[in-house]
């Protein structure tokens, strides 16, 4: 970003500050002219098109060549650019502990790092995000304040404290040991008025049976990080999603190959190698049956780990965008960073298998979004999501069904399509204006021209 962009930003941020005012809705009306729009449902592209904003809405569709604009009418020229949807992150962690510079969990949430990452993510053309774990006072406090117009930010969602059963103790964390315990904590988050209950890998099968029929009984839904409760039991007991591309546990390895898995982060590699391709199409099968919405995080879940011996990842430009705490902390906190060069190497030769995990749920009919896992080492926020659309390409999914992912179907699992993430009219007029087609290569979503928030015309990072 250049320093001027830094001073507008920045002056941006003071006035909004200002200003208040629920969700400081765009009051003008704005015509985005001769603008190719791809409308984030899937639908083919549409040419030729003035696109009309009014009072932070879609207001309307129309011929280029025969539209009369309104009086008074800001108007944008987009003849040789694209529009596309705000995009949607379904998976970043704001308000919850970050590393501290020795590598490991905070304390408590670092309100500079969270409020620098929701500007960060508007500049990337993300215009919400979905928080699925965090400390439950703060997220809801972030929230409001968001919704209000006092802090800058993406439209925001939150799960509260993630529900674990052991004794990993981070502020964002809440332990729970029986029935009780769980049922009580999703008591007092619905009470607070959380969007969505998260349970974690250490949850067994009838805890996570708990969960979801306390969750579901007070209109939450509920998704999971599952490991101990297998992605099979968890689309049967009902629930609504599931988060990271696999799901590690020994159930799905061919029977001769489990008591070999070895322990920690290198036994994912293990288990790309040794599947048994039965157990994992009956997986696939329920989750398409039930339409369990699936949350790769591709980018976070292995390419950062497998690649973390790399430049590309460990000086990647983007990182510019984080604050300096956070890189000291990501340095030395890695994931993989006691890997052996020939690890590294073997994850790497098993990547494409991880790849084709996800081309195959996505050819089943699994519903599946988008999500970067910041601040998980080296994931930059707004930037990497974009990278993980690139990852979704690289697996075979077609752009233009990408940024389907990215949008129509980040809302719907938020159930909020009918509000949000989609040109449509009556929808809230959350876009991105490309200079360059992203169904030519999905990469050229990073090609911002700028980024409308709620009908707000914002600048964009480069």
């Amino acid at each position: 970003m250049t320093y001027h962009k830094h001073l507008l930003w920045t002056a941006l941020a003071a006035f909004l500050l200002l200003l208040g005012g629920e969700n400081v809705v765009g009051q003008e009306t704005i015509v985005i002219h001769d603008v190719t729009v791809i409308d984030g449902t899937g639908a083919p592209r549409r040419v030729h098109v003035d696109l009309v904003l009014s009072s932070g809405r879609i207001a309307s569709l129309n011929d280029s060549r025969t539209y009369r604009h309104p009086a008074n009418a800001r108007v944008i020229n987009g003849q040789g650019k694209y529009i596309i949807p705000g995009l949607i992150d379904m998976h970043a962690h704001v308000a919850g502990d970050v590393l501290n510079e020795r590598g490991e969990p905070g304390d408590r949430w670092d309100r500079g790092v969270a409020l620098s990452f929701l500007r960060t993510f508007l500049q990337f053309g993300v215009t919400t995000i979905r928080d699925p774990g965090a400390i439950t006072a703060d997220a809801l406090l972030l929230r409001r304040l968001l919704a209000e117009g006092k802090v800058i930010g993406p439209q925001f969602f939150t799960a509260g404290r993630i529900l674990n059963n052991s004794n990993f103790r981070p502020p964002g964390f809440a332990p729970v040991h029986n029935e009780t315990d769980v049922v009580n904590e999703i008591r007092w988050q619905a009470l607070a008025g959380v969007d969505f209950i998260k349970i974690y890998s250490s949850m067994p099968p009838h805890l996570t049976a708990v969960a979801i029929k306390e969750g579901h009984r007070l209109g939450l839904p509920v998704i999971g990080h599952l490991q101990r409760t297998t992605w099979t039991e968890a689309a049967r007991l009902g629930i609504d999603g599931i988060e990271h591309a696999a799901p590690w546990s020994a159930t799905y390895l061919q029977e001769e190959s489990r008591a070999a898995m070895p322990e920690g982060m290198f036994a994912r590699v293990y288990w790309l190698q040794h599947l048994d391709e039965a157990q994992i199409d009956e997986m696939i099968a329920l989750l398409a049956e039930r339409q369990v919405v699936v949350d790769p995080t591709l980018m976070a879940t292995m390419y950062t780990k497998f690649w973390a011996d790399d430049p590309r990842v460990t000086q990647n430009p983007d990182l510019a965008h984080v604050p300096e705490s956070l890189r000291r902390g990501w340095a030395v906190g890695g994931f993989t960073k006691d890997w052996t060069p020939a690890q590294f190497a073997e994850a790497k030769r098993s990547w494409p298998i991880l790849l084709g995990l996800i081309k195959k749920m996505y050819d089943s009919g699994v519903p599946l979004v988008a999500g970067s896992d910041t601040p998980t080492p080296w994931i930059v926020p707004g930037a990497s999501l974009h990278d993980e659309l690139k990852l979704l390409s690289e697996a075979g999914i077609p752009p233009l069904q990408v940024i389907r992912i990215a949008t129509s179907n980040a809302a719907r699992a938020l159930r909020r399509q009918h509000e949000f993430g989609s040109i449509t009219p009556g929808l809230r007029a959350d876009l991105v204006l490309l200079s360059a087609n992203p169904l030519d290569n999905i990469a050229n979503t990073r090609s911002i021209d700028l980024v409308i928030q709620n009908g707000r015309v914002l600048p964009a990072a480069r």
